[in-house]
């Protein structure tokens, strides 16, 4: 009998990890997909993974109304419209490390971000991590969590002038 009772234990000791190591990949593989859809500004993308109650929040925003409105948004459509808003002509991660937690893929590093504006392209490199939470196949969260006291502007790219001959 306690052959039996060790033999099962075994079983489910070994059996354990290979389920919480698939569910982490599939939740990696999806919020890797999401950012890679985020970075492209790819809004059909991004809704097609958002849960019905998916969240974006960057908690660090809330105390610094005077640099952005506080991001908090609920469901895709109100997230895709903030994200919108920022005129954003171009996003990408420099991601230093990830890592995964149970549903959560949390990625460090920077984005370099360029906004399009009245006076013309600016571009900014922000030291951040975003924590991308995965449940059912689906993102229901998007935290970030942004250095904006950290914030530096990078010198504008060359402008795009057509040469004439």
């Amino acid at each position: 009998m306690n052959r039996l009772v060790l033999c099962l234990l075994a079983c489910l000791t070994l059996a354990a990890p290979a389920r919480a190591t698939g569910t982490a990949s599939n939740s990696r593989n999806i919020a890797e997909a999401y950012l890679a859809a985020y970075q492209r500004q790819d809004h059909d993308a991004m809704r097609a993974l958002y849960a019905e109650t998916a969240r974006f929040i960057d908690p660090t925003s809330l105390a610094i109304p005077q640099i952005t409105p506080p991001i908090d948004w609920r469901g895709a459509d109100a997230i895709i419209a903030g994200i919108s808003s920022w005129g954003i002509a171009q996003l990408s991660y420099e991601i230093d490390r990830s890592y995964e937690s149970s549903d959560a893929v949390i990625f460090d590093g920077r984005t370099v971000v360029s906004y399009q504006t009245g006076i013309g392209e600016r571009r900014f490199v922000y030291p951040i991590i975003t924590i991308i939470t995965v449940q059912d196949g689906k993102v229901v969260e998007h935290r970030d969590y942004t250095d904006f006291a950290g914030a530096r502007e990078l010198p504008a790219p060359p402008s795009r002038q057509i040469r004439r001959e």
